[in-house]
């Protein structure tokens, strides 16, 4: 089992194994990340740190099986550690301390949309609401789908960011917007509802999870101190994407003595739409002084020329950590820029190529990214036969293929980037910060290009082009032209 830690590289190496009490680790794309907190957890265990003093905390389920999987296999009791996400720790503590809790159901994201619906009708039996909500999707011109996800959207960020609802009022009573007011009267009268049908159901949602666990360590000492002795060790992934509850909550476990190991990239910090802020990772060497810093400078995943364009893009960005990342593979495969007259063409275009990669490639080694679903919508149903994955940029991180389309890559309408100032009603409850959303795009930007392995295709719009395919050196670049032939798909390194 020791020959584990021989496979890996300097910087993988050195972040498994280092003793520093606080440690950052920014790991870039491809670099190995779950490697390195599998490695680090095998370190530790093998130096006699007991399993059950382990907090490993991921941002998703699978994430979390994947890690108990792998360690399972190197020989780890994996059972032992605590491997969670955020709102299944969260759980867990409240499950220990909390008879009542065993009762108490978790509604999922898309039960909650069918409570809001619910909630709604319930009041709309009074009148008086009725006629209110109904003027207000009237005067904005709302279909009621619109207004859910707006009420949800509100809910959940007021949530993951510790408004009370008596906080948010207050804010709203504050802004001139008679609009927004109106929506806050609404929203007042549905959140008391929607959390009275919570409590006398024994539902909890996920942020409701959060805010029980930090209320219970804040206010039990002596359950606090349990935490806290019992977590010698508290590992936590993807760090750039946690929100202002998960740092309460990270807080509160973490003392003095606690050893605090967190690992992420700020190159990838794409979630700060739903409550995730980047200062968390920015801030961290300020906050820990005696943090260690370390880099992991390797990209297995993505070709030279892939690796040093997402690299040149990046770096516009101005507050983030200066990285060099090199790719672990030679320079093979410039990667394919296609400049369609519209929409149409640049769909043909694609739908020609993957027909044509599908000789080289298996259907589930190609994938279509966009920036939203209203971009990848006209792609659905031609391509459901070929099984090709498609999906949001959002969606498929974490996700790798050897060959990558990325399409809308155009200036304006649904375009990328892709900001629009928020909705008065959003900055009740949050600062609207038009350069850091520019950057957070081209984060996304970064973060699809570095999904691709081998091949990468970038489609646009001629004389409509992306900032971020602009901000690309042409030397890293072929452009195509429409006609399409075997010999134009001809790919070096097809093995590697």
């Amino acid at each position: 089992m020791a020959d584990l830690l021989s496979k890996l590289d300097f910087g993988q190496l050195k972040a498994a194994t280092s003793k520093s009490k606080h440690i950052l680790c920014l790991a870039g794309a491809g670099s190995g990340k779950t490697r390195v907190l599998t490695s680090r957890v095998f370190n530790l265990v093998k130096n006699n740190i007991k399993p059950e003093n382990i907090l490993a905390i991921t941002f998703t389920r699978n994430s979390a099986k994947e890690m108990r999987e792998r360690l399972q296999k190197m020989g780890v009791d994996s059972k032992k550690i605590w491997c969670q996400t955020f709102h299944a720790a969260a759980f867990k503590i409240l499950r220990e301390n909390y008879k009542s809790v065993k009762k108490i159901r978790i509604i999922t994201d898309k039960n909650q949309d069918q409570l809001f619906k619910l909630c709604i009708a319930k009041l709309c039996l009074n009148k008086k609401f009725a006629l209110c909500y109904q003027d207000y999707l009237k005067e904005n011109n709302w279909p009621e789908y619109l207004f859910f996800e707006q009420i949800t959207k509100v809910i959940k960020e007021c949530k993951s960011r510790s408004l009370t609802l008596v906080d948010v009022i207050k804010r709203a009573k504050l802004i001139s917007d008679d609009d927004a007011k109106n929506f806050y009267r609404l929203l007042y009268l549905i959140f008391k509802f929607y959390q009275k049908y919570l409590f006398l159901n024994n539902y909890f949602d996920f942020e409701d999870l959060m805010n029980k666990a930090i209320e219970l360590l804040s206010q039990d000492n002596l359950i606090l101190q349990h935490y806290q002795n019992k977590f010698q060790h508290i590992l936590v992934d993807e760090f750039q994407d946690v929100n202002f509850t998960q740092v309460r909550f990270l807080n509160l476990l973490n003392n003095k003595d606690n050893n605090l190991f967190v690992v992420g990239d700020d190159w990838q910090a794409i979630y700060g739409w739903r409550g995730g802020n980047i200062g968390y990772i920015l801030d961290f060497q300020r906050k820990y002084r005696d943090c260690e810093k370390i880099i992991l400078p390797f990209n297995y995943r993505s070709d030279g020329y892939i690796v040093n364009a997402a690299s040149k893009v990046i770096r516009k960005n101005k507050r983030q950590y200066k990285k060099k990342i090199k790719s672990f593979w030679p320079h093979k495969n410039k990667i394919f820029i296609f400049k369609a007259k519209d929409k149409k063409e640049e769909l043909n275009f694609v739908l020609k190529r993957i027909k044509i990669l599908l000789k080289r490639y298996k259907q589930e080694q190609i994938m279509l990214l966009g920036r939203n679903w209203k971009v990848l919508a006209s792609y659905i149903d031609k391509l459901k036969r070929t099984k090709v994955l498609i999906t949001t940029i959002h969606s498929a991180k974490g996700m790798e293929r050897e060959v990558v389309f990325i399409i809308g890559l155009h200036s304006g309408r649904h375009g990328f980037p892709y900001i629009k100032e928020d909705y008065e009603i959003m900055k009740v409850i949050r600062d609207s910060n038009m350069n850091e959303r520019l950057c957070e795009e081209r984060r996304c930007f970064y973060v699809g290009i570095t999904r691709a392995k081998k091949i990468l295709y970038l489609c646009t719009i001629k004389n409509r082009e992306s900032k971020f395919v602009e901000e690309i050196p042409k030397r890293f670049l072929k452009i195509l032209n429409k006609k399409i032939t075997v010999e134009t798909v001809r790919i070096k390194g097809q093995n590697r």
